[in-house]
């Protein structure tokens, strides 16, 4: 079992550091169309429907950057508890219940997600100005919402197991 824990969490990671390099790889073509745009435009000679090609990084860059946010546990969060209570039991016991929210919320959202690629998918819409189809754009959002599931699931069982470790301790009461 433990062979498998082990597998699981490097397949995780794997997963997370794709998420990240197509992140980064979204991020400097978005800064590069952006420069051209600039140029051309200081220039006179505006391209046309680079706007709209823009749209399609941008949604990839906000879907998996908020799964990059979630693999990395570096999304926004109050952390009150943390700030009031210094027992390490309770702050365990917060996170976990705060990532069981996160997950089913995200499952929740990932059913409209799914359905929503489905229907874009069916109706085969594409771009107005470069007729790009628009499923390259809209069933990011399902991959992106799915990956954030995955890796807050993931981390609701790193908690659990952290939470496990602090009671064998015999830390908190």
């Amino acid at each position: 079992m433990k062979s498998f824990g082990a597998a699981y969490w490097k397949g995780i990671t794997v997963i997370g550091r794709i998420c990240e390099y197509i992140c980064a790889f979204m991020g400097m073509g978005m800064v590069v169309l952006v420069t051209v745009q600039v140029i051309l435009r200081a220039l006179n000679m505006p391209l046309f429907g680079i706007e709209e090609l823009l749209t399609f990084p941008t949604i990839w860059l906000y879907f998996l950057g908020g799964a990059c946010a979630s693999f990395t546990n570096s999304h926004i969060e109050c952390g009150l508890v943390g700030a009031v209570c210094k027992n390490p039991r309770t702050v365990a016991i917060s996170r976990i219940v705060s990532n069981i929210l996160a997950s089913i919320l995200a499952v929740y959202v990932l059913k409209w997600a799914w359905e929503y690629s489905k229907y874009s998918i069916k109706i085969g819409k594409v771009s107005a100005i470069l007729h790009i189809p628009m499923p390259v754009g809209e069933v990011v959002m399902f991959v992106g919402l799915l990956l954030m599931a995955l890796f807050t699931v993931s981390e609701t069982v790193r908690n659990i197991f952290h939470l496990k470790d602090i009671a064998r301790e015999g830390g908190g009461a």
